[in-house]
């Protein structure tokens, strides 16, 4: 938004429709990128070919909408949806494809759940070292036109230059020659045999990662106004997100044996409630900034148990469903996923910016102690209410245990072969 109002210089109205149109599309691309994962295969795998090309597509895609060429207002903005959606086109390519390769690669759920929160937990500390550079990166160049651009480009070649690293390392585990033996025994259906992924745990898992991560939305959404008009120092931001950073790096090294221990849907479910617990106790650190920020670490830390082992969740959908109704659709089953992941973006951005209109929020207004407690309110009350409606969905959630034991029995026994 920044970009496109200071920088590509769009007005503040076609700025704001575009990006909720573009959000939309974004939801699109990735169904449509898991359906083309699952029926295309080529001699080089099914996944790490889409890792790659994705990355290159999203690496081209962010150069040109980060760029500000010297044309009309009308093709600026051509230019710059263009390059947004093939952008994100190529980055739900990689991201389906990468997340469907760690289900081939577990062995068991503990493989699973392992491979997800070593991914989350490196993200994570890759999060906090790029916070103590971005904006120097962004500024380090002749004008902050070019920064973005040239910012653009490194962050696409790093993630360029990883996906290829990846795609080598697990070549033994999708080839050519492994694509076929899964061909063979569970051969791909058309896009109506897709559509039998919808299971009674897809169905159930799409509600909860819809409205968890929604209410992960209007948090931080929120926080800004909060800290600005509710407890008065702007600058507290920048704080928070070093605390939740730094300490969700940490929670990964417990959550990975608790999961294995207990279960990922009963850590879910405990850890969403000590969430809301944290996010309750909030309004009562309004004077207090560094009770707040120890509340948001502890916070951080419980909801690891939500965020981080969500994709073993479509991991498992996908294996239950290959078992029980057929459908090889690993791809479109982690697009799936992908999309919920969207959705949530949509509906908590909906809550927060139609929430401030409902509480009398304005632009540029003088907040009154009124519209403070209503910003107050409706962050912390939507937040946890998004979150109790999500671990009541998880109670219905159903796995059988012996028919993963079974899943697991053959894959090992395939990949020993």
């Amino acid at each position: 938004m920044i970009f496109m109002t200071d920088v590509l210089k769009l007005p503040v109205g076609l700025a704001a429709v575009i990006y909720t149109g573009v959000q939309w599309l974004e939801a699109v691309t990735m169904i449509g990128s898991g359906i083309y994962i699952d029926r295309v295969t080529t001699e080089n795998g099914r996944f790490r070919p889409r890792m790659v090309s994705g990355a290159l597509i999203l690496t081209v895609g962010t150069v040109i909408f980060y760029t500000v060429f010297d044309i009309p207002l009308w093709a600026k903005t051509v230019v710059f949806v263009t390059g947004y959606l093939a952008a994100y086109w190529g980055f739900n390519l990689m991201w389906t494809a990468y997340r469907s390769l760690l289900g081939v690669l577990s062995r068991n759920p503990q493989d699973t759940i392992s491979l997800n929160s070593a991914s989350a937990q490196m993200g994570s500390l890759a999060g906090l070292v790029y916070s103590f550079i971005s904006v120097r990166l962004l500024n380090g160049f002749s004008g902050q036109t070019a920064g973005y651009t040239v910012s653009a480009f490194v962050y696409g070649s790093v993630i360029l230059l990883c996906m290829v690293i990846v795609s080598r390392i697990t070549k033994p585990y999708d080839n050519g020659q492994t694509c076929g033996v899964e061909d063979g025994r569970k051969r791909e259906g058309n896009l109506k045999d897709m559509l039998k992924v919808f299971t009674r745990p897809m169905c159930i898992y799409f509600v909860v990662i819809t409205l968890r991560e929604a209410a992960s939305t209007v948090l931080p959404s929120l926080l800004v106004y909060y800290f600005t008009y509710v407890m008065g120092d702007a600058n507290l931001m920048s704080v928070y997100l070093s605390v939740i950073t730094f300490s969700g790096l940490i929670a990964h090294f417990f959550a990975r044996k608790l999961a294995n221990r207990y279960g990922k849907k009963q850590m879910f479910i405990v850890g969403s409630l000590l969430a809301c617990v944290c996010i309750f106790c909030m309004r009562f650190a309004v004077n207090m900034p560094a009770a707040f920020m120890v509340l948001a670490a502890v916070k951080s830390c419980v909801e690891i148990f939500s965020g981080a082992f969500m994709p073993s969740f479509m991991m498992e959908i996908a294996d239950y469903n290959e078992y029980t109704v057929g459908v090889h659709a690993r791809g479109f089953t982690s697009s799936i996923g992908g999309t919920a992941l969207r959705c949530a973006q949509i509906a908590g951005g909906a809550v927060a910016s139609f929430g401030l209109v409902a509480i009398g929020y304005k632009s540029g207004m003088e907040v009154t102690a009124e519209v403070a407690a209503g910003i107050s309110n409706l962050m912390i009350y939507g937040c946890i209410l998004l979150i109790l409606v999500s671990v009541v969905a998880m109670l219905f959630y159903q796995v059988d245990p012996d028919v993963m034991a079974q899943v697991y029995k053959q894959r090992t026994s395939m990949l020993d072969e």
